[in-house]
């Protein structure tokens, strides 16, 4: 029979794709595509590579700095002053020339107050942090996904149980035709027959455009580029394993002990993992921060050299040589001296210059903190402060994490009851309608009387529906938290 069918088609929640050629993506697909395409993923996976190149600078910070300079300057006019000598009254000298220098330097920290070991270390920390933060993304990610995906899954059944009132509606309008004119139904049983199928149409095409808008909003969260060639499976049907996993869980949720341990699966909650990376790298800025109140001890070394070169001589008699001007035990005394700037001490080439004129540096510098306005004494302060306020955020991640999973228990052991409920209540539904079907077929019911069983049965699929997927969600979330 023709309501044998379309009973059938009523009892099943969820059919196949538009296109069984298309594939279909179950939930693990699309979790697992999400976490490798979404955008926040991809930003996590970039503060990772940042911190860790932070870190590897900060193991570095024990190597010397080397560095090389060089330099060429120019001077007209009084060279002596350039170069360093007060020429007197009595022994004018201007001469022109440029003034070349090189110079090699080292610089390596022997002693830093233990900041470079700290720095290390609160980079390691920084590290873990955006590990934990990529995992905890993952995770809400994971969980947005699955809302997504059985939200849609929900609005596709509605669409199909729409569509099969629809197909309901239409055989009861034949059905009302066929007994009017056989005179069994009064001729309005045709007119109400019409106005229920216009309605069932109506809700039909509400039902189909929350289903789309479903299907796109689970395609953008996968960043996928179409949503007409987008196409989900069943749980039930194409994903054994959640189904396995939902019902193993709810056999055991009828207590609190159910849930393993739950203060441990609030400490390996990624959230607190990161939580607990920022308390111990603020640790270990409190030890940066204490570094200015010790001395610092520097390795030093340095190679420099220069070149002189006159560019032309203004006078070359007199002034080839230079006077001094002092005092002996005798008093003041005027002696004539071989001036440096002669261009007679020009005569070496550029490359012996340098050669010449090399000098090496090495030493060691310690330099003592005394009083630094208090700066140092603030930022230990403040330091500690950044910890307690980590220490205490830490401590409410964990409060709202242990409530949020005992929610997430009872509130699946409540879906799975309202699903058992759903059931035995669309059982009692579909007995009643068949009972007003076989009435209504022998002329001994009206048709009013057979549209409320109808209602009734398509109200209690409903039911059933959104209890099936909300006891879905409610144990994919409990298994998120457990992982």
């Amino acid at each position: 029979m023709k309501y044998k069918n379309v009973i059938f088609s009523l009892l099943i929640t969820l059919g196949a794709s538009p296109s069984a050629a298309q594939h279909q993506w179950t939930l693990d697909e699309c979790v697992q595509y999400a976490k490798e395409h979404n955008t926040e993923v991809k930003r996590r996976l970039l503060a990772i590579q940042m911190d860790q190149n932070e870190l590897n600078t900060a193991k570095h910070d024990w190597l010397p700095t080397v560095q090389a300079r060089a330099g060429q300057q120019f001077s007209f006019g009084n060279a002596l002053a350039s170069a360093g000598y007060m020429p007197s009254s009595a022994s004018p000298f201007r001469e022109d020339l440029s003034y070349t220098s090189a110079a090699v330097s080292l610089e390596m920290p022997l002693f830093d107050g233990f900041r470079t070991r700290n720095r290390i270390r609160a980079a390691r920390w920084s590290v873990r942090y955006a590990t934990a933060m990529l995992e905890h993304a993952r995770k809400d990610l994971s969980i947005q996904v699955a809302n997504h995906y059985l939200q849609a899954l929900y609005e596709q059944g509605m669409m199909q149980i729409a569509q099969s009132q629809v197909d309901i509606s239409r055989q009861l309008c034949e059905r009302a035709r066929k007994l009017v004119n056989e005179g069994k139904n009064p001729k309005s049983d045709i007119a109400e027959a019409e106005a229920q199928l216009a309605a069932c149409e109506y809700e039909l095409t509400e039902n189909r455009g929350r289903w789309r808008m479903a299907m796109l909003a689970l395609a953008q969260l996968l960043n996928q580029p179409s949503v007409d060639a987008f196409h989900i499976a069943d749980v039930t049907l194409a994903d054994s394993t959640f189904t396995a996993t939902a019902d193993s869980v709810a056999n055991r949720a009828d207590t609190v002990d159910s849930v393993a341990d739950w203060a441990d699966i609030v400490e390996r909650n990624p959230a607190v993992t990161a939580g607990k990376a920022l308390v111990e790298r603020s640790h270990y800025n409190i030890g940066m921060a204490r570094a200015d109140y010790f001395p610092q001890v520097t390795l030093r070394a340095a190679l420099n050299t220069y070149s002189l070169n006159f560019i032309h001589q203004q006078e070359q008699d007199a002034r080839q040589r230079m006077w001094l001007i002092g005092y002996d035990n005798k008093g003041l005394i005027i002696a004539p001296f071989d001036n440096p700037l002669s261009p007679k001490y020009n005569q070496n080439g550029f490359a012996r210059q340098l050669w010449d004129n090399r000098s090496e540096l090495l030493g060691l510098h310690l330099t003592v903190p005394i009083f630094d306005h208090f700066r140092t004494r603030n930022k230990i302060r403040k330091a500690k402060m950044l910890m307690t306020d980590y220490q205490l955020a830490l401590d409410d991640t964990r409060q709202r994490l242990y409530r949020e999973i005992a929610q997430a228990h009872y509130a699946a052991v409540n879906a799975r009851e309202r699903y058992q409920a759903a059931k035995k209540a669309k059982q009692s539904s579909q007995t009643s309608f068949n009972l007003e079907r076989i009435k209504y077929e022998a002329g001994r019911t009206t048709l009013y009387d057979f549209n409320q069983a109808t209602q009734r049965l398509k109200k209690a699929s409903e039911d059933e529906l959104q209890a099936k997927y909300e006891w879905a969600i409610r144990q994919k979330i409990i298994e998120f938290y457990s992982e």
